[in-house]
């Protein structure tokens, strides 16, 4: 069975980086301590490397405003507990 390349988003909204259970953080993530909102979703996005340098996301990014904000929208149905 295939690992998953990334954590449980389940709850995403309100979490602090680096701290779902059962994942593989770089110390980069979880010493971010972002929580993840909309907007540090949408800054984060954007540019994962550079949002928190030294994190092992291989995500490029999403540059179209919309297409963040699309994602946003998606992962904040998607993801709710």
């Amino acid at each position: 069975m295939p690992m998953p390349s990334g954590p449980n988003l389940n709850g995403l909204f309100g979490r602090q980086s680096g701290t779902t259970p059962g994942y593989s953080y770089s110390a980069a993530n979880k010493n971010r301590a972002v929580i993840w909102e909309e907007k540090t979703l949408y800054d984060y996005l954007l540019n994962p490397k550079k949002y928190i340098p030294g994190t092992k996301m291989v995500f490029p990014g999403l540059k179209k405003p919309q297409d963040r904000a699309d994602l946003i929208a998606y992962l904040k149905e998607s993801t709710s507990q």
